[in-house]
């Protein structure tokens, strides 16, 4: 199976203190990957580092078969990787449809020049994006509120537009970082058909950190495990649910 990721002994030190020591796995291309583990597993590290945020001691992370170890963060999203973050990063005195658009625009590569003169390629441009953003808003049902600003607006939903946000980077692969936080039983029911509607409808892959261990064993596809740093299991579901390992980091002996 093609993957759209592929991570090579993913190491990272702050200074004395290993925060992630030789981790290595892959996430198949139009697929679901949970990464689970106990506060202080590495979990959020790994991510920084794909997203640029962190780089790596050593290893290497390649993205689409290309490395990106190195690369800086605007350049990472621009190849296809969009984010949502465990603290929610959304512009609070912007609308969501302004929110949306700062999206739309992450990919967008224009000419200074021809910006400024509003040529026809720019008016074109314009509003291509913003249908595309539309498409978004109406995708996550924001349409209500998309002259509202984001700060006004209920958690759950705030978490919508980070997603919406997310999505219209056009990414090939979405780095989710604790969705589920904050959420009642009901929107995270809501939260699990987006992330399979995202998966089978859009056909983004899909790397998924998260503590509410139910939510993940339902929708993924494969489940790595990081405990102290370390991959101690790597496979599906039901294989990641019956390891050993598994249970001892989570439950102890």
């Amino acid at each position: 199976m093609e993957n759209v990721l592929e991570i090579h002994n993913l190491t990272v030190r702050f200074g004395g203190i290993v925060a992630l020591d030789n981790v290595s796995f892959s996430v198949p291309k139009g697929k679901v990957c949970g990464v689970i583990g106990p506060n202080g597993a590495g979990k959020t590290t790994c991510f920084n580092c794909l997203s640029g945020v962190y780089r790596p001691t050593a290893g290497d992370i390649r993205f689409r078969g290309e490395p990106i170890t190195r690369l800086p963060r605007h350049t990472i999203a621009r190849r296809g990787m969009g984010r949502t973050f465990q603290n929610l990063a959304v512009f609070s005195s912007m609308s969501v449809r302004g929110n949306v658009l700062v999206g739309v625009h992450t990919r967008s590569v224009g000419d200074f020049i021809g910006s400024m003169l509003y040529m026809p390629a720019v008016a074109r441009s314009e509003i291509e994006s913003r249908l595309h953003a539309e498409r978004w808003i109406d995708r996550f049902g924001l349409r209500a509120v998309a002259d509202e600003p984001v700060g006004r607006l209920p958690f759950a939903i705030q978490k919508r537009v980070e997603l919406a946000r997310a999505l219209a980077t056009n990414p090939t692969l979405l780095l989710l970082d604790e969705p589920a936080a904050g959420l009642n039983h009901e929107e995270v029911e809501h939260l699990a058909d987006d992330i399979r509607a995202i998966r089978d409808g859009e056909g983004i892959s899909i790397l998924l950190v998260e503590h509410h261990m139910n939510l993940v064993m339902r929708i993924s596809d494969k489940v790595v495990v990081l405990d102290f740093g370390k991959k101690i299991a790597d496979g599906l579901p039901s294989e990641v649910r019956e390891h050993p390992g598994v249970i001892k980091a989570y439950l102890g002996t």
